[in-house]
């Protein structure tokens, strides 16, 4: 019979990836949810509104 014995990072690993992005996707959106308007407006008034 062929046991592994060894332990696999592999879930560690991905669980650890997983919760990074989570992260810097929540940041992401913290920062758009509180500057998001005024990064409109600066954009709109330099006329580069329509590549939002």
């Amino acid at each position: 019979m062929n046991t592994r014995t060894q332990r696999s990072i592999r879930l560690p690993l991905l669980a650890g990836l997983a919760m990074a992005l989570a992260i810097v996707t929540l940041l992401a959106f913290r920062g758009w949810v509180a500057n998001g308007a005024d990064m409109f407006l600066a954009l709109a008034q330099s006329g580069l509104a329509w590549c939002f």
